[in-house]
């Protein structure tokens, strides 16, 4: 179980106690630090890769092609890190904006349809379940850190903020994963999306749910 400053994750953002706004301060604070801490260790890893074959070619510990392949991996290693990151904080700022302008709803569950790999890391085609009839249409997902794993317990329950016909966040409790979703067919929604409220498409527009991503 995740621990956040002395706090189990699943205590902070229990299954059905609706969470206040300091724990959704910690939950986004949480996230922040995780994807600071996995940049650290991509550092370590990429720049280990990048100078072991210098320092063991100058030493004379081992002379071989293997080497230059640890270079091209420790680059390439770079190279993604740096396409990625900057995507992984677009999302995270979003789900900040959502989070602070939507109230977090509980549904019972959510379940993977299916997943597929993307520039952007592993995206989900999930529903989440919701009490009115034909209000749980399929959704695209993705976390917002660009990890592959699908979160552990979203079956069980899982909040959501936004507004279905443009997209917005849901909340693992379990985990605290936050994952950006947006409707699966977003040409399907057009027509309620145009007929939304004034005040619906101007808290649209300033979460930047209305722009399609992903």
């Amino acid at each position: 179980m995740v621990e956040l400053e002395g706090k189990k994750m699943s205590d902070t953002l229990g299954a059905t106690s609706p969470p206040g706004v300091a724990e959704v301060g910690r939950l986004l604070k949480r996230n922040y630090l995780l994807l600071i801490q996995g940049v650290v260790l991509r550092l370590v890893v990429f720049g280990a890769l990048c100078a072991a074959p210098v320092v063991l070619s100058k030493t004379g510990t081992w002379d071989s092609p293997v080497l230059s392949v640890l270079s091209v991996a420790g680059v390439m290693g770079f190279v993604l890190m740096t396409y990625r990151f900057p995507f992984a904080l677009l999302s995270l700022g979003r789900c900040r904006r959502v989070l602070r302008e939507y109230p977090l709803e509980f549904r019972s569950g959510m379940s993977k349809k299916s997943e597929s790999r993307t520039k952007y890391g592993t995206v989900f085609t999930v529903r989440v379940k919701a009490e009115e009839r034909g209000r749980s249409p399929l959704l695209r997902a993705a976390d917002a850190l660009e990890r592959h794993r699908w979160p552990k317990g979203a079956e069980d329950g899982v909040w959501f903020a936004g507004d279905l016909p443009f997209g917005g966040v849901v909340v693992v409790p379990g985990s605290g994963t936050l994952l950006v979703v947006r409707p699966e067919d977003w040409d399907k929604f057009a027509a309620e999306r145009e007929q939304a409220g004034p005040d619906r498409i101007e808290r649209a527009r300033r979460t930047r749910l209305a722009k399609r991503v992903r």
